[in-house]
Formats: structure tokens, sequence, C-alpha cells
């Protein structure tokens, strides 16, 4: 989002809780604009299993024929067993987005996900879900390392398997 040159930045807001993260995860990932990219571990937080975000997952992409969802992770093996409407649509929109996989030892960034110019990162917290909903100079420099991730992963979550 371009700021006006004579307004103050908005400083970066921060969420308390787990139900705090995934509303605000759901609500942009319900018209997340022209690209996507996430992080996490394992996405144990994440809406992702919810009906109604994979019909707006579904309605958001058909017009689309460009890749535009990077996810990366360092296990699928979580979203595969409990998301099973996603992993459909992973299957179904395979040709949009594309899947890696982090291997231990690797540098992450921090669980999060990225659209224009905009985010919604998780902090470190030793007894609740903590985040921050980031714009401008922190969006860019967590995008910036999510991308290094990216670089360094392998892929993975694979829409289809191949076998003999």
């Amino acid at each position: 989002m371009n700021q006006n040159p004579n307004e103050a930045p908005q400083p970066d807001r921060i969420l308390e809780g787990r139900g705090a993260w995934r509303q605000a995860l759901r609500e942009r990932l319900l018209d997340p604009g022209p690209t996507l990219c996430m992080y996490s571990d394992d996405y144990a937080d994440w809406p992702l299993a919810e009906p109604a975000l994979v019909e707006a997952l579904t309605a958001w992409a058909l017009p689309r024929r460009q890749p535009c969802v990077r996810m990366l992770a360092r296990d699928y093996s979580r979203v595969q067993q409990e998301c099973p409407r996603f992993v459909r649509w992973r299957v179904d929109f395979g040709h949009l987005i594309e899947c890696r996989e982090l291997a231990p030892g690797l540098p992450a960034p921090a669980e999060g996900l990225w659209l224009r110019e905009q985010g919604v990162l998780a902090l470190p917290a030793q007894n609740q879900r903590r985040a921050v909903f980031t714009r401008d100079a922190s969006w860019q420099a967590s995008l910036q390392e999510f991308e290094q991730a990216w670089n360094l992963a392998e892929p993975g979550f694979a829409a289809t398997a191949l076998g003999l």
C-alpha cells in the first residue's frame, strides 16, 4: 500500500492469541490479492481445513492462469492428514501453487503470510500465540528472509504422486 509522503508510517499492529492469529490469516486468505507466499513449520495453527476458506481460495484461483502461490514448510504431513479439502485444492490448482520443503538445519523465515505490501508474521512467545500485522520496511525485510529460505528449499508437497 503506498503511503502519502506527508503521513507518518503506521506502526505494526500486535495480535495476541491463537484465535487472533487464525482470524488474521483467514481474513487475508479470503481475498489475498494477486500473489501470496506463506511459511510455517507444519501449518498446525492455520485455518486451512475450513471449508469456507477453501471455497474462497477456489473462487480467487479460478480466473488465474500463472503461478501465484508459494508455500514453504519444514513438514507437510500435518496438512496432508488434517486438511483434506486444502490438499484437494492443491491438486486442482497445482498450476498456480508451488510448494517447497525446507530441510532441518536450514534457516527459516518467521512463520507468516506475505501478500502485496502487507503480511502477518508470528512472534516468539512462550505461552500463547503472538503475531504482528506488518507493512512497509518490516514487511520487505521479512519477505527477503522468506525469499532466502525459498531459494534453499527443495520441491515438496507434490500435487500428484508418480510411481511405477
